[in-house]
């Protein structure tokens, strides 16, 4: 019982956060845009010649280098701040798919089949903490995202696909290795704010993912 007391108030405590060094923070929202741009990039022209998807996702992937006012990164960063990590690693994912086509008829089943309950959990997640930002809940959610201990609490559960997964020969999708990395990556470098729910789940991403769970369900009803 003195565990969980002692978890429980290392959830809520006050202490001064630890946030992203400034240079750190400036390359995460850099690198995040520039994944983000690539990605929406290559996904509006997919129909055009791989070599023209390439060369537009390199481009704008490399506008967000222009320093000052003149990169998209200054914009989207005023308006949106900066990526989630997750998201970060979902459209690198998406970018290896679309601009180095390989077959994908394996890693289609994994996502279809593995990832329902995890889309729901990140969905619910995301609906938590919108209800947090208009104080509709009994407790803080968004601050427990400052505290060590959720880190690992998080990461243990983030490790479970893994295990469920046993000796299956799919490979893997994004919802076996996004959350352990970007865990990892958080604990590294705290971006993109500091606070870990920023890391794991960004407004857009949310946005995404209810597609994907209601594909998910569509393609599990089909069976």
């Amino acid at each position: 019982m003195s565990g969980y007391l002692s978890l429980w108030s290392q959830l809520g405590t006050d202490a001064a956060p630890a946030l992203p060094v400034g240079w750190v923070m400036r390359l995460g929202l850099s690198l995040g845009w520039a994944l983000v741009l690539a990605l929406l990039g290559a996904a509006l022209t997919y129909r055009l010649p791989l070599a023209l998807r390439r060369a537009l996702a390199l481009a704008l992937a490399l506008w967000t280098l222009v320093p000052g006012q003149k990169s998209p990164d200054y914009w989207l960063g005023l308006a949106f701040h900066a990526p989630s990590l997750s998201a970060m690693l979902v459209s690198l994912w998406l970018l290896r798919r679309l601009l180095f086509p390989v077959p994908i008829v394996s890693w289609r089943r994994s996502v279809a089949v593995a990832n329902g309950w995890w889309l729901m959990a990140a969905v619910g997640l995301g609906y938590a903490l919108l209800l947090d930002a208009f104080a509709l809940l009994p407790v803080q959610i968004y601050s427990w995202g400052f505290s060590p201990a959720l880190v690992l609490g998080l990461m243990a559960l983030s490790l479970l696909p893994w295990v469920l997964r046993g000796k299956t020969t799919v490979a893997a999708g994004p919802e076996i290795w996004v959350a352990p990395l970007a865990l990892l990556m958080f604990a590294a470098t705290r971006l993109p704010s500091g606070n870990l729910w920023d890391a794991l789940l960004d407004p857009w991403l949310w946005s995404a993912l209810h597609i994907a769970l209601l594909r998910a369900l569509y393609q599990r009803w089909r069976r």
